[in-house]
Parts: C-alpha cells; structure tokens; sequence
C-alpha cells in the first residue's frame, strides 16, 4: 500500500472519497480543483444518495468538469461529538471498503475528515494505523490465496508535514501485524525455538539486539519455573531478551515481559477437548510485546526499553511437570505445582524477576492468563493489577481510553499475598482452588517483581476476538500494543 500526499485539490484518481458529517456547514468549503462543491454533496446527502451514518461508506457516480467520477462518502456523524477513536472506524471501513471493492487508486481530499476537537497529526496518524490494520490477512498456509492487496491513495492536503504523521501510524500498523503474524502461526511450526530464531532474525540490523537462552542454558542458569514448564515438550524452552536504548545510558530501562506459551495442552492438568482449540494463542503476550518494541525502534523513541519473553510448550510426557512437584524459581524460593494448567504465572514468575535485575523503572507484563478475568470483565476486557503506588497505571489508563482499549483495575489484596504461601512443603504454591483466581495469579506474579513497580496486563479476553471489526480480521488483536506505545511516546 502506497499513500502519497498531493498538496493540491487537482484529482489524482477518477475516485474521490471525502469524509461527510450529519452537517454539512460543519465542513466549510469543499475543495476540489478551485471549486467549492458542498452544494452537491447537499443535494446527494438530501436524496440519500450519500449518508453520513459513522463509519457508513456510500458510493455514487459523480460528474465534475466534464469528467466522471466515482465518489464515496464516509460517515463522520456529528463532528461536535465525534472523538478520537471515532476515527478507528471511519478509516477503518474505509479501507476495508477499498480492499472489498478491489479499488487499487483513489483520492482522499484530507481537510474533509478534519475535526476541531482533533489534530490533523492525530487524524493523519489514524489514517496510518488503519491503514495496515484494518486490512490485515493472514493466509500463509492456504493453497488458493489471493493476490495481495496494492492500493495507491493520493492524499491531497495542503499540510505536507502531515506525511511523516502517517508514517508513523504505519510503523504502529505494521508493528500490530507483527504481533498478529506470529500469534497466527500454527504450534507445530512455532515451536520455542523457531519462534525465538524468527524474532533474531527479524530484528537483525536493527536498533533492537537479541539474546536467545537455550533450554540447557535456561535449566543451568537456574531458571526453575521456566524449565519445569518446558520440559515435557522436545522442543525444549527459550528466554528471549529483546534491548532497546534509544535514551540516554543513564536512565533506567521501562521492561516489557510477556508469556510466550506456544501452545498449552494443560499438561497433567489437562485440558478439554475445547479448551485446547486456539491455545496456540496463549503466546500473544510476548508476540505483543514484540510488537511494542518494534514499534518503539521504528518511531526511534528516546526511552530504553528491555523486553523479556518466556517462549515454551507446555505438553505431557514422562517428562512433564505434575502436580505436586517443586521447583525452583530463579529467586531462589521453591514453587508447589497444584495444577500444571497454572503454567503462565511460572515462567512469568521467572521471567519478571530477571527483568528486575535490569534495575527498571518499572516492569509491565501481558499474558492471555486466567478464565477468571473473562468472566469477571468480559471477552473485550483487560484486567491490570499493580504492586504498589509507584506503578505509571493512571498514565497508561489515559492513553487506554484514547485507543479505545478497555482495561480495568483489579486488586492484590493481602488475602492473595497469604494465599500464594500457603504451601505445607514449599515456599509458594502455583494454584488455589478457591475464588478469585485471576487476583491470586496476579499476586503469584508481582511476588516475583520485589519492590519494583509493576504491572500486570491480563490479556485473556481481547488478546483475540472471535468476529471481525474495522480493526481487522477475526483472531489476534495486538490488544496494547497502541496504547503502550502511545505512552512510551509520553516518556
């Protein structure tokens, strides 16, 4: 996909496409090569040939100095109330409307989309994201696929400096497909070590270095929970270490950790026949995390960034892990298993107390970790859960609710904090059998992070989605990835 941008109203294409609010005197002239054409676009609103429904794209024939044209209208209901996640959907649907239609040129008159309450960075930036988002396919392993998508859309505005805005949507655009191509790859193929050879060799030659642990250098360096997760598979677990410093040396890390289970059949603990189905998903913390770090080093953000992943199967052999066994954590403290099913929050345990020891200023991890936090916020919600009062939560909440990402706080209580020791044989136990699971997984993981700020994002309900939206595909969402980084553009 190219996108130009012309700083003229002379049209590039025989297609125009101009964003069409419920009034039309909140638009002000309409530009298009030296003339005013709201009149028109009047009549054509009033005849319903044309709406203005959010998000609604409608398509006509339209004559214009003697040419024809073929021009669509995208909805952008009342501009007074229009906000900025609005206009997720309104380029969304655009873009999707352009892939559906096959249309591979178009002209975009820019200043119609314009929003006194927004930027025209901000809209040119949306426009970006949306498009690679909203467009995104993954059809590796089918046999008929289609040809890819081409679309040359010529943006016409009289702001030239609106180009490196859309860049930068892009970057974050294709740092989200990232996220989404890798949690799309089948377990068989994905193993721990493909996956952890596909993010070296991706970042090669960039400003991210990368450091691989193997399986025998995981067990020998002490890191028990991950090892003990790994084990019964014959593709033995890998700790990622992803480093960023675009900051001064001087300044302490931000650490992204994120649970990289390429596929969890439960283990002892097995799962139902149902519950395995898309457990190749239960790797999406680390692939966004992956994505938020590559979005960082595109946009060349001056923060110095650690990332940490966990990348490990959990399966059943001889030898697996089972209930009752001990381990121990790279803390030193033995871990009882309960429930082999519990394997997230031990190679998070492992993997957030090595991120402590990069001195961060603080550690945020993502993991698709509990049902638990589905049935208490839903499918489209995240849960975040904070150590302690020095964690950048508010901040980061701010910029949730700009892109429109739902996350919610739930608590750590000093009832989990006692729960999580409540092991006749060992320091800590993985698994409770009572209620409040997700605040107990939660609690199991910020033990591990010491005095260090943390934050953990579970990410079990919109790390994927079930039916498609104008963000894209069924499937992975990249859930965080923008908001994080909108933050870490903050610091």
């Amino acid at each position: 996909m190219e996108l130009n941008i012309k700083n003229t109203t002379d049209l590039a294409s025989e297609i125009l496409i101009i964003g069409l609010p419920d009034h039309l005197n909140q638009l002000g002239a309409v530009e298009l090569e030296g003339n005013d054409i709201i009149e028109e676009l009047e009549f054509l609103k009033h005849q319903q040939i044309v709406g203005s429904q959010l998000g609604k794209v409608c398509s006509t024939f339209y004559r214009f100095n003697n040419k024809n044209h073929r021009l669509l209208t995208v909805g952008l209901g009342n501009l007074k109330n229009l906000q900025y996640s609005d206009y997720f959907k309104i380029f969304g649907k655009l873009f999707q409307y352009l892939k559906k239609e096959h249309i591979s040129e178009g002209s975009l008159l820019f200043e119609s989309f314009y929003n006194k309450n927004m930027s025209y960075d901000n809209v040119a930036e949306i426009l970006g994201l949306q498009a690679e988002r909203s467009v995104y396919e993954f059809d590796n392993y089918k046999s008929n696929k289609a040809q890819p998508y081409k679309l040359l859309l010529h943006v016409h505005t009289g702001d030239s400096a609106l180009k490196q805005s859309i860049r930068s949507g892009r970057y974050l655009g294709e740092s989200i497909n990232l996220a989404r191509r890798f949690s799309n790859m089948p377990p068989n193929i994905l193993t721990p070590q493909y996956y952890s050879t596909q993010i070296a060799e991706y970042f090669h030659g960039t400003a991210i270095d990368v450091d691989i642990k193997s399986g025998e250098a995981i067990q020998q360096e002490g890191f028990g929970l991950i090892h003990g997760v790994g084990k019964g598979s014959k593709h033995s677990p890998r700790l990622v270490t992803l480093s960023y410093n675009g900051g001064d040396k001087e300044n302490p890390p931000i650490a992204l950790v994120g649970k990289g289970i390429t596929y969890d059949s439960g283990g002892y603990s097995i799962k139902s026949k149902l519950g395995m189905q898309t457990m190749k998903y239960d790797m999406c913390g680390s692939a966004n995390v992956l994505g938020m770090i590559a979005a960082a080093a595109k946009l060349e953000l001056p923060v110095n960034i650690v990332g940490i992943l966990a990348i490990a199967e959990n399966m059943i052999s001889d030898a697996a892990m089972k209930p009752d066994d001990i381990f121990t954590a790279l803390n030193g403290e033995t871990v009882e298993v309960l429930n082999s099913d519990a394997e997230g929050r031990l190679v998070l345990g492992d993997a957030v107390f090595y991120a402590s020891q990069f001195q961060p200023q603080c550690i945020l991890d993502f993991a698709t970790l509990t049902g638990a936090a589905v049935v208490a916020l839903g499918e489209d919600k995240a849960a975040v859960f904070k150590n302690n009062a020095g964690t950048p939560l508010n901040d980061i909440l701010k910029h949730v609710a700009l892109y429109d990402e739902p996350t919610f706080e739930l608590p750590i209580t000093q009832t989990e904090q006692e729960n999580i020791r409540q092991s006749d044989v060992a320091d800590l136990v993985n698994h409770t059998n009572g209620q409040g699971k997700a605040l107990f997984a939660a609690s199991f993981i910020a033990h591990f992070a010491g005095a260090t700020p943390h934050l953990h994002f579970d990410i079990a309900g919109p790390a994927t989605s079930s039916k498609e939206s104008y963000n894209g595909p069924a499937g992975p969402t990249g859930f965080l990835i923008p908001s994080i980084v909108s933050w870490l553009r903050t610091l």
